[in-house]
């Protein structure tokens, strides 16, 4: 069929449905009655050849085809609806963004500032490491902040890489007469050591333990939590390592008997990246370049 021969509007029923899962919620949105949803996706599966979605429970799970079409449909949607109407004036003001906790207070300071600035709320999601994209694209987030390289691709975000770092071993009085005249610490020592592992995701899909993996090594955690503010205290009172990007210990505030040493080799690089809509309205626009300032002196 040629895309001119199609309504319209049976594409914006598609979209909605992608975004929503849900026959009765694409129709709430788009002011329809759910039969007239089911009218439409019924056309769609004429005209393309192909079922579209299949029922898992209360929700519509796409095709492999409709997830092709999903790629290409919602950034365009996305992009159009925030390129010509930008946002809605009664709408309240959010910008939520994803990263990592070692970034909480480094960022902080920016994103309260920008925030009141702009008069909007600020809303820091709890990172996981995995694939935000259709997040991102059907703007449910605003701003992916994340280590390593593994987001795919597509032109409707724009993607970014800040820079990169060098993580650190941090300890405490505890550990201190072990390391004492020690000026740097090599990659294959750590498993000499017990560790504090503050990471909201499991080790084994960390990449510093992944790599120790593949050179046949293996840290031992003793203290595993998802909270950076426990890991002053912990290793204050315990011979306990933790393994920090350097910005996030030079940013603290209370470095009382804390102690660290370089990680050397090219394992101990950790590298930085945003993604956010390439369509992002101006307001939101201005607090990412604010992020990115702030960043780009640490990640270089």
């Amino acid at each position: 069929m040629n895309i001119l021969q199609l309504d319209m509007n049976l594409l914006k029923v598609l979209y909605v449905m992608l975004t929503t899962g849900s026959t009765s919620r694409t129709a709430q949105k788009l002011a329809l009655s759910p039969s007239a949803v089911s009218h439409a996706l019924a056309r769609l599966r004429d005209a393309l050849g192909d079922p579209l979605f299949r029922r898992e429970g209360n929700t519509q799970v796409p095709t492999p085809y409709a997830l092709g079409i999903k790629e290409r449909l919602i950034p365009l949607f996305v992009s159009l609806n925030e390129e010509l109407f930008g946002e809605e004036h009664t709408e309240e003001r959010r910008f939520r963004l994803v990263l990592p906790p070692a970034l909480n207070v480094l960022l902080t300071p920016e994103l309260a500032r920008k925030g009141h600035q702009a008069g909007a709320m600020i809303e820091c999601l709890t990172f996981e490491r995995r694939a935000w994209r259709d997040e991102l694209l059907e703007g449910k987030i605003d701003l992916l902040l994340a280590v390593g390289d593994h987001q795919k691709r597509v032109s409707a975000l724009h993607y970014e890489r800040i820079g990169s770092t060098r993580l650190i071993a941090v300890f405490g009085q505890p550990l201190c007469s072990r390391l004492s005249g020690r000026e740097t610490l090599a990659f294959d020592e750590l498993a000499q050591f017990e560790h504090f592992y503050c990471h909201p995701w499991p080790q084994d899909i960390n990449e510093l333990d992944r790599q120790q993996a593949r050179a046949g090594f293996g840290r031992r955690l003793a203290f595993i939590c998802s909270d950076y503010g426990q890991l002053a205290p912990a290793l204050r009172n315990a011979p306990l390592m933790a393994i920090v990007p350097a910005p996030w210990f030079d940013t603290l505030n209370d470095k009382a008997q804390l102690f660290t040493l370089p990680l050397s080799g090219e394992q101990a690089i950790g590298s930085l990246f945003l993604q956010y809509r390439t369509s992002t309205v101006e307001w939101k626009q201005r607090l990412i370049d604010g992020l990115r300032r702030t960043l780009a002196a640490w990640y270089h």
